[in-house]
């Protein structure tokens, strides 16, 4: 499985490749340019991320618009809905502002840090 692990704060970017190591190579952005960037390139490489962990609170562009930034592109390529990319939104925010938004944009899953091994194996088991 290959991953892309996008979070703008050092120590849970470290715990989430450290639990997700153990399923996949795992690549990291610091912010939501650069993980579209990479999802981009992947796809283009002919070797797309399975799965994609983000925060929401970013800099340069939050989560969400990240998110649906994907989401558009995988449209653009005809990729439908469901067979595109897996994302679980990683994040502090545990308010319905934050969390439909997520779903209405097309993540699998959603887990409020702090996080756990056994948060994040849960919602990999359940996409």
């Amino acid at each position: 499985m290959k991953i892309l692990i996008v979070d703008d704060e050092f120590v849970s970017r470290k715990k989430a490749r450290k639990i997700l190591a153990g399923f996949g190579e795992c690549d990291v952005a610091v912010n939501g340019n650069e993980a579209r960037e990479a999802f981009v390139e992947a796809h283009e490489e002919g070797l797309p991320y399975d799965l994609i962990t983000m925060d929401i609170e970013m800099p340069e562009m939050d989560g969400i618009t990240t998110l649906k930034a994907i989401r558009d592109w995988e449209e653009s390529k005809g990729i439908m809905p469901g067979r595109g990319v897996k994302v679980i939104m990683l994040t502090a925010f545990k308010d319905a502002r934050s969390v439909l938004p997520s779903f209405n944009q097309g993540c699998e899953a959603y887990i409020v840090k702090p996080f756990d091994r056994e948060k994040l194996e849960k919602a990999l088991n359940s996409i």
